[in-house]
């Protein structure tokens, strides 16, 4: 279902988070030398210190350091930017939203109008007609970019180039066929104002092929994408609090030792990394062959730059603990509160009474090792909760795992026959082995009637179920499994 990620593209593409995350800890590109320039931002610990939601001493206060204050105006002005543009961009980010959902259904209905799935139909129109760019291309960007890209030669930078190249060239090709769909569909907009305050649920904001987008249903799909967004401009608003914190540190410990805060981090970062041993490139090597594929030659130096990566980012913590011991320290940003969906739960497998004050419903997929991870862990909390909790377990395979839609078909077809949560637990502990004859072989281990379960897997019955079950995942502002709702609010900490 990849085409209707097409649905919250518009929603983020209006920030770029990436670049206000990576402005705060700039690194030396690999192979460097790590020899800061300017003041080095002390970075902080891999977990930057949790905010307070105690009100702050005065308004727009972030944080209070050694009696030290800091706003918004201290910060990255990257950082600034999006924070204070985010309400003033908003009408323009519920338009593109409203541009988004009317393109999902124009997808959809083009899909069913030639009897094909979404992807094959982007595939088609779009995909299959990518190019790869040409050299004088790759070059003309490289050359464009130096600035950005500093001293990178072209071949290390190459791989990037050519995937920037070739996203532009797909971006490009959805827009003309999108443009080509609006002409040879109907598309009526009506009149209320996508942006005006507290429409009446049952507005029509648009009519697609006949098909009413109300302003309910609007509200509803928006509210995990707004959330992502004031979630990404709070975690980056956090990150650039604590950068400014390590550096408001880093020059206080440089005035008392009266040198400059380049010679305090050389001192306690820089002079104390070492190059990897052979023999810690071989550990590596060896914990990790499983995953890595290829030979220890061949991947040598990628194994150098990440245990230099790692003992780098080890050094800066420790010496970031070290600068905050005894400091007081006071933040007052408030976190964004998730928002309650209405999740449905229609006939999908569940555990536990039906009206039961708490519903858990679990978004998975059967090739994902986290999800197998996680399935233990939530089977024993619907267990020690009883009848106090339901468990409801949709699909959401992901299309990385090639296996996990053929999986979810097959849970299905057990389900029919109650054996869902027994075959499952099967799934999760033979993630290597989803084959449909393996899928087949689960189902006989279990004793469940081959003849019906053979049916139902290889002509596709349950296909349909599993493409709704994405379809409603991906309205929901699930981009990974397991995705966890209580009572309709998504969990951020998946502990029991």
């Amino acid at each position: 279902m990849k085409y209707r990620n097409l649905a919250c593209a518009a929603l983020l593409g209006l920030f770029l988070f990436a670049s206000v995350a990576t402005a705060q800890t700039s690194r030396p590109r690999t192979g460097q030398k790590p020899t800061p320039k300017s003041t080095p931002p002390a970075r902080p610990a891999t977990t930057p210190s949790k905010p307070t939601t105690v009100a702050a001493p005065s308004p727009g206060t972030l944080a209070i350091v050694n009696g030290q204050t800091i706003t918004l105006a201290d910060l990255d002005p990257k950082v600034r930017e999006v924070v204070e543009g985010f309400e003033k961009n908003m009408p323009d980010l519920r338009r593109d939203a409203l541009n988004a959902r009317i393109n999902a259904i124009l997808l959809e209905n083009e899909a069913q109008k030639r009897k094909v799935t979404g992807d094959q139909l982007m595939d088609a129109e779009v995909n299959n007609l990518l190019k790869d760019p040409t050299e004088a291309e790759i070059k003309a960007l490289y050359d464009a970019s130096r600035q950005q890209i500093g001293n990178a030669d072209l071949a290390s930078v190459r791989p990037e180039i050519v995937s920037y190249l070739r996203n532009q060239s797909g971006q490009k090709l959805v827009a003309e066929f999108l443009k080509r769909l609006r002409s040879s569909h109907s598309v009526v907009m009506g009149t209320a104002n996508v942006s005006t305050p507290n429409l009446a649920p049952a507005t029509v904001l648009a009519t697609v092929d006949g098909r009413a987008i109300t302003a309910n249903e609007f509200e509803e799909r928006l509210k995990p994408f707004i959330y992502k967004v004031r979630r990404e401009i709070f975690d980056a608003e956090v990150r650039a609090v604590d950068t400014k914190i390590n550096q408001m540190l880093l020059e206080a410990e440089a005035k008392k030792r009266n040198v400059t805060p380049e010679a305090v981090f050389k001192t306690e970062v820089t002079d104390k990394l070492r190059e990897p041993t052979d023999a810690e490139v071989t550990k590596f090597y060896e914990d990790n062959k499983a995953r890595i594929n290829a030979d220890l030659a061949s991947v040598r130096t990628n194994i150098i730059s990440l245990l230099r990566d790692q003992q780098q980012n080890r050094l800066e913590s420790e010496f970031v603990q070290r600068l905050r011991s005894g400091v007081p320290v006071q933040l007052f940003l408030t976190e964004p509160e998730p928002p309650a969906q209405t999740i449905s739960t229609d006939d999908d497998p569940s555990r536990g009474e039906r009206n039961a004050p708490v519903t858990i419903v679990v978004f998975t997929d059967f090739q994902c090792p986290s999800c197998a991870v996680m399935h233990p862990v939530i089977d024993e909390v619907a267990k020690t909760y009883a009848n106090r909790a339901r468990l409801v377990i949709r699909d959401f395979p992901l299309a990385m795992h090639p296996q996990a839609r053929k999986a979810a078909e097959a849970a299905n077809a057990a389900n029919a026959q109650g054996k869902f949560f027994e075959y499952i637990a099967v799934l999760f502990k033979n993630q290597s082995a989803l084959d449909v004859a393996s899928l087949k072989k689960y189902a006989t281990d279990l004793g469940l009637d081959r003849a019906k379960f053979d049916a139902a897997l290889d002509s596709g019955q349950y296909a349909a179920e599993v493409n709704k079950d994405a379809a409603d995942g991906e309205a929901y502002g699930i981009d990974g499994t397991p995705t966890i709702f209580i009572n309709g609010v998504r969990l951020r900490n998946l502990t029991a």
